[in-house]
């Protein structure tokens, strides 16, 4: 059997407004307010992550709210790619202020 070689990455992930039972992953403290899809996106380009936006996908919980981020090609552990993310979206956000 073939290991997937790419990690989903939701925005209920990494959202702020969400819970642990709903789906947030990271610690409150890292986690981003209103997560926009494409921030995730362009956060994962700053990052140099190889990633495909797919926008139709539904997680599940929240099957009204749609987008998922693949990131190809990558070794490292889910929670480690989520905390570059959100320290990246971060980043970003500031430098636009």
């Amino acid at each position: 059997m073939e290991k997937r070689n790419y990690k989903i990455i939701w925005p209920n992930y990494i959202d702020a407004s969400k819970s642990r039972k709903e789906g947030r992953k990271v610690n409150l403290k890292l986690a981003i307010e209103k997560v926009k899809l494409t921030e995730i996106a362009s956060a994962a380009q700053s990052l140099g992550f190889q990633y495909e936006l797919e926008e139709d996908k539904s997680y599940p919980r929240t099957w009204w709210e749609k987008g998922r981020i693949k990131i190809l090609n990558v070794n490292e552990k889910k929670i480690a790619i989520l905390k570059k993310i959100c320290n990246q979206i971060k980043i970003i956000r500031a430098k636009k202020i």
